[in-house]
């Protein structure tokens, strides 16, 4: 099987995967938001935490997203959500300096599949717009950039910018959602 198919059927796991997480909170929804807003602090802190855990998995953070911006309006949504993708951001760096270690990674281009263009591993246009692939383009940008052990300070902007944006998107997603079922 070829990359593009493997990819594409990871992709719909993990929007399946997302879906279902969403049809659930909708269906638990007053108690999920009791939990998180009775928790004060720590309700936020424990969404954040949740970006981390799902930072080693396949699974997207969209649906936490959306999640988060129903619980907790655009703009706290947006704030948990930038923050917790952020920090899933550089746990996936991380890993990826780890798996560069361990292959010793060669090359400064990365073929975008989708578009196969070729993009400099280390630009701009690369660590933020390949966020924003369908599935695992944070991932997957994530994981590169550690492999090519690009300037965490320029890793870490570019990413915050991304996930600021996908954030804001998503979160009001939710809102929109809690205000049209709720």
């Amino acid at each position: 099987m070829d990359d593009e198919k493997k990819t594409a059927r990871w992709t719909i796991v993990g929007i399946l995967i997302s879906g279902a997480i969403v049809v659930l909170a909708l269906k638990y929804f007053s108690n999920l938001e009791g939990i998180l807003k009775s928790a004060g602090v720590f309700g936020p802190l424990l969404s954040i935490g949740f970006y981390g855990l799902f930072s080693v998995t396949p699974i997207p953070t969209d649906s936490l997203t959306i999640i988060n911006g129903m619980v907790f309006g655009t703009l706290g949504g947006t704030i948990i959500a930038t923050v917790g993708n952020t920090a899933a951001a550089l746990v996936e760096y991380f890993l990826g300096l780890k798996v560069r270690d361990a292959t010793g990674t060669k090359g400064k281009t990365f073929t975008i599949p989708i578009i196969k263009k070729k993009f400099p591993v280390n630009s701009t246009a690369f660590l933020i717009f390949g966020r924003f692939l369908p599935g695992y383009g944070g991932k997957i940008v994530s994981v590169i950039g550690g492999m090519y052990k690009i300037s965490i300070w320029k890793y870490t902007w570019t990413a915050l910018v991304a996930n600021f944006i996908g954030a804001l998107m998503f979160a009001y997603g939710g809102h929109l959602l809690r205000s049209l079922i709720y």
